[in-house]
């Protein structure tokens, strides 16, 4: 049989409403205990005074203050407050003599009784005033049990508050003690509504509370997941603590990332060096042998091609490095799309390709299209895209390229009528060093290209998408910078 787990905000719910519900629990009990307390203290007080004032040669007026019990206990009776949970129907007064023998009980007692055992009595004759103890006994009650009445007994908590009676020169001639059961005392329906209310009350806010903290759990996983698969994530707006964690295991991915880069850079540094280096040894081996000038121009020629494809990898590698580092843009300007455009196609190298490969370039731009950037990046980001179309399209191809702007954002579209992305790497297509063989020279790229543009866009604020064409073949690539980069 499968285990039952509780997840962590569950566990957290449980905890805070039980322990929030106790302690409420406990406040409540203490609150209402120690009202309960001066209640009884005042009534026992006032009952002290009364047989204080009403006392002949040092002795109790007990017939006067019998009367006075019977009236007050029946105004009691007859006065009860719907409204106010301390009800004293059930309250019971007795009177002992200064040898604590009971000479008065409303509750009919048998008179004569030595009282000295209860604490209340023993304090009062001690000249404590305003004493009070809590006892326990046993009542018997009745209920119906499958019809018939039986009798049982129940324990029962009563609330004594005691004070002494002074004579007319302040001898201590005597006690009062006032009894009622704490429940009437405490309120019992007023009791359970409190506790109602405790339970409704820690239940929301346990609800709330660990709502918030599973949800941050589960947003702090769900970046962490995608942070560590390579995506580029937000981090997650948390509450302090979360944010700490997150920020912790971002950095922490940084690192492993770090390290995982240095080992890349160094085997495809090894892998990539290795042919053009091969290269210029055997080159430079065959230049030592007698040879026409023909030949020696062709090998020099060997040497230089390779010099060259060495210098463009350590630049590339050094130029991704740099911008990966970035966190901020630096002197953001407002371009003309349109120039920057022209500016890129006129670099010799891409000149040269357009003009070897008949290619038709066929710009749909506005000369009113700007948009803000750091001019040098905005001009690789462009570039790369660029050249990718140059390297796929085929001879006498079309690649277009034009601009569309929303309320918010301007796009850079470069389209061409090459043979497309093979849909087993569209999703590899932003990897380091992942790269697609070019179909007229079987040749491959560094691998880079398509990273450090994704790198750019992200300082810009924007994003680069990479798709085949619907309606016709080729590939579509998008830069989308933000009108208002922050």
């Amino acid at each position: 049989m499968k285990r039952f787990k509780l997840n962590i905000g569950t566990k957290l719910f449980l905890l805070y409403f039980i322990v929030s519900s106790s302690l409420l629990w406990l406040f409540a009990q203490r609150t209402t205990f120690e009202s309960a307390k001066s209640v009884m203290v005042e009534v026992s007080s006032l009952m002290s005074r009364v047989a204080s004032q009403n006392n002949k040669n040092g002795e109790i007026d007990l017939e006067t203050f019998e009367t006075l019990i019977v009236n007050y206990l029946r105004s009691q009776r007859n006065t009860i407050d719907s409204n106010n949970p301390q009800k004293l129907e059930n309250l019971a007064i007795y009177v002992t003599d200064k040898d604590g023998l009971l000479v008065l009980d409303s509750r009919g007692l048998t008179l004569g009784a030595d009282m000295r055992e209860s604490n209340e009595v023993e304090s009062a004759l001690s000249g404590i005033t305003d004493s009070t103890s809590v006892v326990t006994d046993k009542v018997a009650g009745t209920k119906k049990a499958r019809g018939v009445v039986i009798e049982y007994f129940l324990q029962s908590r009563f609330l004594n508050a005691s004070n002494p009676i002074y004579g007319n020169n302040g001898e201590i001639i005597g006690t009062v003690v006032v009894v009622a059961p704490l429940i009437d005392l405490m309120g019992e329906s007023y009791l359970l509504r409190f506790i109602f209310y405790i339970f409704v009350i820690s239940l929301l806010f346990g609800f709330l509370g660990s709502y918030r903290i599973s949800r941050n759990i589960n947003r702090v996983q769900k970046y962490t997941s995608n942070l560590f698969s390579g995506e580029d994530v937000l981090m997650p707006d948390l509450n302090n603590q979360f944010n700490k964690l997150a920020k912790t295991i971002k950095d922490a991915r940084a690192d492993v990332e770090l390290k995982d880069d240095v080992e890349q850079y160094i085997d495809t540094l090894a892998h990539e060096l290795r042919t053009p280096i091969t290269g210029i040894q055997l080159t430079a081996e065959n230049l030592l042998s007698p040879m026409s000038e023909k030949q020696r121009k062709r090998f020099v020629e060997n040497i230089l091609e390779s010099n060259k494809h060495m210098d463009l990898l350590v630049n590339r590698l050094l130029d991704l490095s740099r911008i990966e580092r970035r966190e901020a843009l630096n002197n953001v300007e407002t371009l003309s799309v349109k120039e920057v455009v022209n500016t890129v196609l006129k670099a010799p190298s891409r000149a040269k390709t357009i003009l070897d490969k008949d290619l038709n370039i066929d710009i749909q731009i506005s000369s009113n299209a700007t948009l803000k950037a750091e001019k040098i990046l905005l001009e690789q980001a462009i570039g790369n895209i660029v050249n990718n179309a140059l390297d796929f399209s085929p001879l006498s191809g079309k690649i277009t390229i034009k601009a569309s702007q929303t309320n918010s954002a301007i796009s850079i579209i470069v389209l061409d009528d090459g043979p497309g992305i093979p849909p087993q790497v569209i999703n590899k297509l932003f990897t380091r060093f992942f790269s697609v063989t070019r179909p007229d020279t079987g040749a491959r790229g560094n691998g880079l290209g398509l990273r450090f543009v994704r790198k750019i866009m992200k300082l810009h604020g924007g994003e680069v998408s990479l798709q085949n064409r619907f309606i016709q073949q080729g590939a579509e690539a998008r830069l989308r910078f933000p009108l208002n980069i922050k």
